[in-house]
């Protein structure tokens, strides 16, 4: 394996990359690599310039811990805006939750109201039974069960992420 090849797959650089580094075309780089030709004097000083890098370790320590605290720090600043997002989301969840309790509540009490009314045969009971059936079944159960779903998975993900807040 040619040292370029070598050098692009340690620094994850395509051959377009490398070569513009270089200063050399993509296929001279490719024909330099597969052993059919060699590069330019100008090229190979650069390349012999990428070799002393990765014989002398000129990153620091102090500067790898330096980049590796600022990652940290990112990843922080991440999580923080990803709780506050969750709680948001949380929040606006529950109120809708509590929106179609509320008319799911309401809509039982027109359904008896309608009933109680259907027994003194009043014209009105049909109407007001058919508009608590339409609620009843728009804001049943079912729903309910769905919107608690989505506020379990918030409280899931917002637990996912206090956890790797305190791994870090």
């Amino acid at each position: 394996m040619k040292t370029t090849q070598l050098y692009r797959a340690q620094l994850g650089l395509s051959q377009e990359a490398m070569s513009q580094y270089l200063g050399v075309t993509k296929s001279q780089l490719a024909m330099y690599e597969a052993g059919k030709r060699e590069l330019p004097t100008a090229a190979l000083i650069k390349l012999a310039e990428i070799t002393q890098f990765f014989g002398l370790n000129i990153v620091t320590e102090e500067e790898q811990i330096d980049l590796l605290n600022k990652q940290e720090l990112d990843v922080k600043v991440l999580l923080t805006h990803q709780v506050k997002e969750l709680e948001y989301k949380q929040m606006k969840e529950q109120r809708l939750l509590d929106a179609i309790q509320k008319k799911y509540h309401q809509n039982l009490e027109l359904h008896s109201l309608a009933l109680h009314l259907q027994k003194s045969k009043l014209p009105l009971a049909n109407v007001l039974l058919q508009q608590a059936i339409r609620g009843i079944e728009a804001n049943g159960l079912a729903k309910q069960v769905q919107q608690q779903l989505k506020l379990e998975s918030i409280q899931g993900q917002q637990a996912y992420i206090k956890s790797l807040q305190k791994s870090k």
